[in-house]
């Protein structure tokens, strides 16, 4: 029995020991179940991939559509200005005291146009200050000489872009339609007459006895140079600075906008009108005078109709020697 009972004491620890290890193992068999986990991620991990695969896959076809809608769009832009044999755009504006004027129109020119030229012919008010406060990168060119022609030639001289535009300072004119203007010149035309006749053109501005005079040097242009125009005397114009020296241009006055169509006829340079709306100048007085300014326009198409020459070659216009920069 001493031996047996020794035994059995022996056994009893030996079982707690056991029954410790057993127990221990509790968790050894808990971090055995944690390769189903590990299976799970990897499934996971697959299931992710596949919806990675998906995205892309709606990502490309997507991608296709946004192609077609920006396609669309860019056929849509087919209405803006598309400068491409003309690469940009000068703009004249003649002053004289328009003070009250030059903000408005300075402020609606078209942010795409490159280069902005005032010719003031010596202004006595703030024409020139406001003008640089409005649009700080304009040029001003001072000519002493008076002058709607002198303004102009002295503004080609000093124009630097390929497509020039002119336009009045009093706001009669809209500068939202320049691009109208440039859009012809692109089209390849070398001179673009804005026409308050045509289907499109209006003016508040025409007064009987201009109507009348517009009218008849009209019909006298279309007579002699055999042409279809339904505007003459109107100063909203556009053209190539490199067709001006084929223009000979040499008049001073307001005439020089019937010289350069008259001129520009003879020469066989290529011409087209765009409707124009005029509006009545915003303030103060205009510079023209009818019937002077009307005798000198009959004496341009006169001359050079008759003229035993054509103009002549002139080379490119320069700045005035008393034209200040």
């Amino acid at each position: 029995m001493p031996l047996i009972s020794n035994r059995l004491l022996f056994l009893a620890p030996r079982r707690r020991i056991r029954s410790d290890s057993e127990s221990f193992a509790g968790p050894e068999l808990d971090l055995t179940l944690e390769a189903p986990m590990v299976a799970d991620a990897t499934a996971i991990a697959r299931s992710a991939e596949r919806d990675l695969l998906d995205d892309i896959d709606r990502a490309i076809a997507l991608e296709g559509l946004a192609s077609d809608a920006l396609d669309a769009e860019w056929r849509g832009l087919d209405t803006y200005p598309r400068l491409t044999t003309v690469p940009s755009v000068t703009v004249i504006i003649p002053t004289l005291n328009e003070e009250p004027n030059i903000a408005w129109v300075l402020q609606r020119i078209p942010d795409w146009v490159e280069e902005i030229i005032i010719v003031d012919g010596g202004s006595k008010d703030r024409t020139v200050e406001v003008a640089r406060a409005v649009r700080p990168d304009v040029r001003v060119v001072v000519e002493l000489r008076k002058g709607k022609g002198v303004a102009l030639r002295t503004g080609f001289a000093a124009a630097t872009r390929e497509a020039i535009v002119m336009l009045d300072a009093d706001g009669s004119m809209d500068p939202a339609e320049i691009e109208d203007f440039v859009r012809a010149l692109d089209a390849g035309y070398d001179l673009v007459k804005g026409s308050r006749a045509c289907q499109g053109g209006d003016s508040t501005d025409l007064t009987a006895t201009r109507q009348l005079g517009n009218l008849a040097l009209r019909g006298l242009v279309n007579l002699l140079y055999s042409a279809n125009f339904t505007e003459l005397c109107y100063g909203y114009m556009a053209l190539r600075r490199t067709s001006i020296p084929a223009m000979g241009l040499a008049s001073d006055g307001f005439e020089i906008e019937t010289e350069i169509v008259v001129n520009s006829l003879r020469r066989g340079l290529r011409i087209t009108e765009v409707p124009s709306i005029e509006a009545q100048r915003l303030n103060g007085v205009s510079h023209l005078h009818p019937v002077r300014d009307g005798m000198r326009v009959l004496s341009t198409i006169l001359r050079s109709r008759f003229s035993r020459t054509t103009p002549r070659q002139a080379t490119p216009p320069a700045l005035a020697p008393d034209s200040i920069g």
